[in-house]
């Protein structure tokens, strides 16, 4: 059981704070969505989006891409944890096992108490955008062009501003 929760709680980790995902509209326009886990992964999952988008921009043949739109799908999520059920038996260390003892064969009763329930509320941040694709000398490289083929090197980091 150890081996099985550590397996997973790597494979959490490895997996990093947010997720990408795609879909193809037409032969040159897309749909890209990345979600994070917590309100701080704001600004992975803009970086996520913008890398899944080089991704499939490459992966299609094309240099250059223009963000379309871009919508903020940030949610809340509440999470409801019941409270604990605590148990109150009466003593039994004056009572026989079977024998009669103030009327009764055994003791009963006693009181349950419940804590109160435990309500969080997380901030999720999400993000889709619409990206239209060009070949290169479809479209002359300028501010708000994005070039896949830079995006998609190993030590490249996207800028917003880019």
């Amino acid at each position: 059981m150890r081996r099985a929760i550590a397996a997973f709680a790597c494979a959490i980790l490895l997996s990093g704070c947010a997720s990408a995902s795609s879909s193809m509209l037409s032969e040159d326009t897309a749909i890209v969505s990345a979600e994070g886990i917590g309100p701080n992964d704001r600004d992975k999952v803009v970086q996520d989006v913008l890398a899944e988008a080089a991704r499939l921009t490459n992966a299609n043949g094309y240099r250059y891409f223009v963000v379309l739109t871009a919508d903020d799908l940030t949610h809340t999520v509440t999470i409801r944890t019941p409270g604990r059920q605590l148990h109150n038996q009466p003593a039994r260390s004056t009572e026989a096992f079977g024998t009669f003892s103030a009327g009764r064969a055994y003791a009963t009763g006693g009181s349950t108490y419940q804590t109160p329930d435990r309500v969080e509320h997380r901030v999720k941040p999400a993000m889709d955008i619409i990206i239209r694709m060009y070949r290169a000398g479809e479209i002359q490289p300028r501010e708000g062009v994005f070039d896949a083929l830079a995006m998609s090197a190993p030590d490249a980091r996207v800028t917003v501003g880019q």
